[in-house]
């Protein structure tokens, strides 16, 4: 599947299948991940990767999203320490962005290989933390189920038309 083919194909999954996908996948997908850019090329993000059954139920439980993502057979916890970014001209932490294209690497990664994602940005994230022993240190800012989907989905539709979007030279 070509770059482009990814993106388009690239959808947010609900409902999986209990099928686990291979360590081989996992590994590629974590190794694009690994490949993104970052402030000053610290590399500060690190993957949970939730494979037991149990503690794939108990992330799930902590998520609270009712029947959505119950099958998954796996979660990724994307984690990375403020430290490990940089700050602005503006005085802005850089993490949130270095984690923003860490993680869309994978979730674009896990398309190529035909799996299943959801960026879930809305949890406990105390709750994640206690429950998978992550360091204070350390921030979660994204979580996605990854598995292989229910039902397949087409290509990524409604978006705003380009020139909507697009200043040539000056707004």
């Amino acid at each position: 599947m070509d770059f482009y083919e990814v993106v388009k194909k690239r959808r947010s999954h609900r409902f999986y299948t209990t099928e686990m996908p291979s360590d081989e996948q996992i590994e590629r997908m974590i190794d694009a991940a690994r490949l993104a850019p970052t402030w000053a090329n610290m590399q500060g993000m690190e993957y949970v990767i939730v494979k037991n059954p149990d503690l794939v139920k108990a992330v799930w439980e902590a998520i609270g999203q009712k029947n959505k993502f119950a099958e998954a057979p796996i979660f990724i916890v994307g984690i990375i320490p403020e430290s490990k970014s940089g700050i602005n001209y503006s005085g802005e932490k850089y993490y949130p962005v270095d984690f923003g294209i860490c993680f869309e690497h994978l979730i674009l990664a896990a398309t190529a290989e035909q799996l299943a994602t959801c960026w879930i940005g809305y949890f406990d994230e105390s709750k994640i933390k206690k429950l998978l022993e992550i360091p204070p240190k350390y921030r979660i800012l994204g979580i996605t189920p990854l598995g292989y989907p229910l039902k397949p989905k087409g290509e990524v539709k409604n978006r705003v038309p380009l020139e909507t979007i697009v200043h040539y030279d000056k707004f």
